[in-house]
Formats: structure tokens, sequence, C-alpha cells
């Protein structure tokens, strides 16, 4: 378990440095070909979540990790972080505290995103728990 937690915040942590440096290519290797976005309402395959970055609708600036945990399924981990997003959407900039579920499975080729999912957090950031 401990290995499993540590190459899944590994990951992620790579993930997320290649979206704030919007660097798709990089962010692509890691996501399995069958996954699924959600973003406060709006849901992309893969395809699509990487459009959305490709051509700049969405633009990440900055990424404050508050909490962060890891549990652990055997093939499959589940990465939880409470976080501040701030970034450019649709051409306005916005900051929002999320709750970020990411979801990898073990492939073949290694851990794989196989989804992301984005939960505004609609209390007290500071006092909210996980």
């Amino acid at each position: 378990m401990i290995m499993t937690t540590h190459d899944i915040q590994r990951i992620s942590a790579q993930i997320w440095d290649a979206k704030l440096a919007n660097d798709m290519t990089a962010v692509a290797g890691f996501i399995a070909d069958n996954a699924r976005f959600v973003h406060m309402g709006i849901t992309f395959d893969k395809a699509g979540e990487l459009e959305v970055f490709n051509e700049k609708i969405f633009i990440f600036k900055a990424v404050d990790i508050a909490e962060g945990y890891v549990v652990d399924y055997g093939s499959t981990a589940i990465n939880f972080k409470k976080l501040l997003l701030t970034a450019v959407i649709g051409g306005n900039e916005v900051q929002n505290p999320f709750v970020i579920s990411e979801v990898f499975t073990k492939t073949e080729d290694g851990w794989k995103l196989t989804a992301e999912t984005y939960t505004r957090v609609a209390t007290d950031f500071d006092t909210y728990k996980m």
C-alpha cells in the first residue's frame, strides 16, 4: 500500500505540473483512453479534456493543495485532494475551492488516470475536512 500511495502521489504531481505548464502531450501519457472528466457540470472524454487545454479554454495558473490522501483498492486507487485552483476559464480568471477525486487503475503500462472529478467546496474552505 505504501508503494501504491507513493506511486499515485508522484503520478498525480506529474500530471498537475504538466497541466500548469500546459503540456498536454505529457498529460495525455498518464490518461487511459477511456477516461472521463467532470468539471462542475461539464463532462469530457480524454480527447475533450485535452482539447479544452490545448485550445486554452481552460488554463490552470496555480494550485494550492491543502490536504490529500490516497485510498488503495488493489488495482484501483483514488487520490483525494482539497485544493484552491486558480485558472482562466473562457477568458476569465477564477479561483475555486475544490475537492478533487482522481481515480487510477493499474494497467500493463502502469497506473493510468481513468476518472477525475472536481467538486466545488460549498462551505468554509479552511475548516472543511475531507
